[in-house]
């Protein structure tokens, strides 16, 4: 049988896994037509499928990617005055590198700028760049700004992790450093105010939506200034916040929305923005394309773009969160019901009203009654050793003396070992009687056989009852047997002299339409 014309290729192709079966045999036209295929496949995470078969939903994340342009845009600015004054530990490792040698003064590694320059972007280990793009990025668009090297030394021990280890992506091979760095211990802006930066810092509204980043805006910011003579400066732009919205969380990613606060490195560039850029500035339509404006001035006339000092944006915020918090409280009082004053007379029939209505009458056990409503009551406080007996003993002598049944204690349902106890007992009025004797004469238990009681000391606590009613009464004599449930609705009813007594067997025998049992013919 003659083979086959092309070479079977398997589902799974795992990096690094060594070629078998006939896949050895692939032309090399083949292998270089699908390497950069499935390079671009695993560059871009595409929908991956369950062992199933089923296809599993793939969202696209919304993180950016970066151009080396913005790459050294960001890196720039984690190396600004600004961000050396907010941040101690930069600001510490700084000094820590200036103290050594003339040749390694002032370098930090890469990996560590690079954190500081991503970590306010909130990006995955997927999505930070490369050390390698980021020199490139460096050496491309700020070679006037910072210097760059690679190192050249023995390998530390956390070389030897694993290319899948974590710790493997933090090992830095470049260092990086700005090119003023004998003049950074003598800077002005170190001893500055945070009163100060903001007398530096701008409020900047309808920026073009294609600046909608913290990158973009810096590009947009340098644009604007390279029109204006007298305004170049190493790192114009020092730092870029933008306000988040009252229901953002602090884990977000902070979004512009059109405006920012861009802080400049002097006083002189905050003017030129302030006097190009009017806050009461007019609506101007786009110039001709013909003009000698770059495409930043023809963008910033489009979209209305203007800047106002952060003092002003301060007062102006102030303002807004007032209205705002004016705007909820009227909202709130709308929804509120009206108050409605009370007349003295109304209130008077009121409550001759409410005193002659009846009190709502309470369950009333019946013949079709689930249990009997208001025979249960619960004893707490009992001595440890009491038995059945003794409680028997001790609560129904609460009868003796009234005008009810004296055998009014139906079971005792207690444990050995207990200081509490549950009576089943003949009719809601012996547990009426029972609560009030107790509540009114507080007794203990002297010992476990005590059926008498005497009167508690300071340090003792009085035996206690309770009518159990409600949810806690039904959950208990759904525990108690249909027949024991039936003799106790038969004796409660007897007592409560609603209907004549019947037969507990009587209940079972006949339902709510009882017919007549039909003779059975024995012949």
């Amino acid at each position: 049988m003659a083979s086959p014309s092309f070479a079977f290729i398997p589902r799974n192709i795992s990096k690094g896994g060594k070629q078998q079966g006939t896949s050895a045999h692939v032309s090399s036209s083949h292998k270089s037509a699908s390497t950069p295929a499935i390079e671009r496949e695993s560059a871009q995470p595409g929908p991956s499928v369950s062992d199933k078969g089923k296809r599993k939903v793939f969202e696209q994340s919304a993180k950016p990617v970066y151009s080396e342009k913005d790459i050294s845009i960001l890196l720039v600015l984690a190396f600004s005055d600004y961000a050396l004054w907010l941040d101690s530990d930069l600001r510490r490792k700084i000094e820590e590198s200036l103290q050594g040698e003339e040749h390694d003064a002032g370098f930090l590694p890469l990996s560590y700028l690079m954190r500081r320059a991503f970590g306010r972007e909130n990006l995955g280990q997927e999505y930070m760049p490369t050390e390698a793009n980021a020199v490139k990025a460096i050496r491309t668009y700020a070679g006037d700004v910072l210097e760059v090297r690679v190192l050249v030394s023995a390998p530390s021990a956390s070389a030897w992790y694993p290319s899948w280890k974590p710790e493997r992506d933090s090992i830095g091979g470049y260092e990086v450093r700005r090119k003023d760095w004998s003049t950074l211990l003598d800077n002005a802006t170190r001893e500055f105010t945070r009163s100060q930066w903001d007398d530096r810092t701008i409020y900047m509204e309808n920026i073009p939506a294609q600046y909608h980043t913290i990158p973009g805006i810096i590009r947009f910011a340098q644009g604007l200034l390279s029109q204006c003579p007298g305004s170049s400066a190493p790192i114009p732009i020092q730092n870029v916040t933008l306000p988040p919205h009252h229901l953002d969380k602090t884990e977000d990613r902070p979004k512009c929305k059109g405006f920012a606060l861009v802080t400049l490195c002097n006083a002189e560039l905050c003017q030129i923005f302030l006097e190009s850029w009017l806050w009461t500035r007019p609506f101007q339509p786009a110039e001709s394309d013909d003009s000698e404006d770059n495409s930043e001035t023809k963008e910033a006339f489009k979209f209305g773009f203007r800047t106002l000092p952060k003092a002003c944006w301060d007062r102006l915020n102030e303002e807004y969160l007032a209205y705002r918090q004016r705007l909820i409280n009227e909202l709130a009082d709308a929804n509120e019901p009206p108050h409605i004053s009370p007349n003295p007379d109304v209130l008077d029939v009121a409550d001759d009203v409410l005193e002659d209505t009846p009190p709502p009458p309470r369950n009333v056990t019946t013949m079709y009654s689930p249990y009997p409503f208001g025979c249960l009551v619960f004893a707490r406080n009992l001595h440890i050793e009491t038995n059945k007996t003794t409680l028997r003993a001790l609560f129904a002598a609460t009868f003796e003396s009234s005008a009810v049944d004296p055998a009014g204690i139906d079971y005792v349902d207690f444990n050995k070992g207990m200081d509490s106890c549950y009576l089943r007992l003949a009719s809601p009025e012996h547990g009426r009687i029972l609560v009030d004797r107790f509540s009114s004469q507080p007794v203990v238990q002297s010992h476990g056989l005590d059926d008498i009681g005497k009167t508690p000391g300071a340090s003792q606590k009085a035996i206690t009852t309770e009518i159990i009613e409600g949810k806690k009464e039904e959950v208990y004599w759904e525990k108690v047997p249909e027949k024991v449930r039936r003799q106790a609705v038969e004796k409660a009813v007897k007592a409560l002299g609603k209907q004549p007594s019947a037969p507990a067997h009587a209940v079972y025998e006949h339902s709510e339409e009882s017919r007549p049992r039909k003779k059975r013919n024995r012949g």
